[in-house]
């Protein structure tokens, strides 16, 4: 059986896919989502096999494999899901309630049993007339799949929506860029998931010319793998940081403010104002605090840093830090944060010590994990991009 050159891109990029996973399988951390993504990527590149030797002449030597292209795609749309709310996920882990996304899965795996139990011999006598097993392909079951894929990848995007603000106020760099990196990749999603649909459909009901792209709709998911792959190796530290969140004894990065016990609440009044405005004097000793901190500690060189990691550091609750930075003075974390990074990125400019680092290596230094994330950053709190200000600097007055 000879290889159309469609079927060679096709089966090429499913064995990258399959490469890929095992990379995603073997991380040493992050483990769960990076799991939940290998499994998609496995998933995904045996559907583009089949897809790819979707033919009377496969199927009549493989009977067994036909239908089995029906059952995988129910897997996609909840692992997608997954996959998201444990990469955004303070403490990923798994839950029992998880497994109920699985329903669809076990459902329709029941429904198709009985073909699947059935003699090769039958199977090919089904396939014999392989018209009516194609236009079966495209029959209510692969229909109620569309419906799955919208729904579980709405539900992702609307996740990820609302992960957007507590970001801002929460974490440091390497979460905004996982942030970035996922909308890009939804949005990827979200495209083959339109197209294939439109394309199913106008298969469906014999529309000329849209009808016609069937299988080469595959092409985008072949995209989609590479994609990952570059990121992976261009950004590892999406995929091998350790997810942020509460620190644990174990993660501490910070050393710890000591803390006169004059300085605090007691347990009974800290709980009282927990979900209340801090007392102006409390608020006043914990602003001073932690901009002494920041002055003196320079946390913020540190690129993973979280406002979890910045809260223990000062033995002040995640809650009441928020409150301080957002009531009294008017930051998100990620803004007061890069504050700190982009002034030290000034000051190391022009320290003779560090004369012979690249600006981007200064901007490391400061705390940046990201060239595209420093040039942002940088142009939005100085109104000139790092190679302007340098410029500038350099010029005698």
């Amino acid at each position: 059986m000879s290889l159309s050159f469609l079927q060679l891109v096709l089966v090429s990029g499913a064995l990258q896919g399959f490469c890929l996973a095992v990379l995603l399988f073997t991380r040493p951390v992050n483990r769960l989502a990076n799991r939940l993504l290998g499994a998609v990527m496995v998933l995904m590149s045996l559907q583009t096999i089949l897809v790819s030797f979707d033919n009377r002449e496969f199927f009549m030597r493989f009977p067994h494999l036909s239908h089995v292209g029906w059952l995988l795609p129910s897997l996609f749309g909840p692992l997608l899901f997954l996959f998201t709310q444990k990469l955004i996920s303070e403490r990923p882990r798994w839950q029992r309630t998880d497994w109920l996304h699985f329903a669809p899965f076990v459902l329709l795996l029941l429904y198709l049993m009985p073909y699947y139990l059935q003699s090769a011999e039958a199977k090919r006598a089904y396939l014999s007339d392989f018209a009516q097993s194609v236009q079966d392909d495209f029959g209510p079951v692969n229909s109620l799949l569309n419906v799955l894929h919208i729904v579980y990848i709405s539900a992702a995007v609307y996740g990820l929506r609302r992960h957007e603000r507590r970001v801002l106020n929460e974490y440091s760099e390497v979460q905004q860029l996982r942030l970035r990196w996922l909308q890009q990749f939804l949005s990827l999603v979200l495209v083959l998931l339109v197209s294939s649909v439109l394309i199913f459909y106008a298969r469906k009901w014999n529309i000329p010319g849209l009808g016609g792209l069937y299988r080469y709709h595959y092409l985008g998911v072949i995209v989609l793998i590479y994609w990952i792959g570059y990121k992976a190796l261009s950004q590892p530290v999406l995929f091998n940081q350790k997810p942020v969140g509460p620190a644990t004894k174990q993660d501490k990065l910070l050393p710890v403010v000591p803390e006169p016990i004059a300085d605090d609440l007691s347990t009974e009044t800290a709980e009282k104002y927990k979900k209340s405005a801090l007392p102006d004097e409390l608020s006043d000793r914990y602003q001073a605090r932690l901009l002494a901190y920041m002055d003196e500690e320079k946390p913020y060189r540190n690129q993973t840093l979280t406002i979890h990691e910045l809260a223990e550091a000062l033995n002040i609750s995640r809650h009441h830090l928020s409150q301080v930075l957002n009531d009294r003075l008017g930051r998100n974390f990620y803004d007061f944060v890069n504050e700190y990074r982009v002034a030290e990125v000034k000051r190391l400019l022009t320290d003779p010590q560090y004369s012979h680092y690249t600006t981007l290596g200064i901007a490391e230094e400061a705390g940046f994990n990201s060239k595209a994330t420093f040039n942002a950053v940088f142009k939005k709190m100085t109104g000139q991009t790092p190679s302007e200000y340098v410029g500038k600097a350099a010029k005698p007055v």
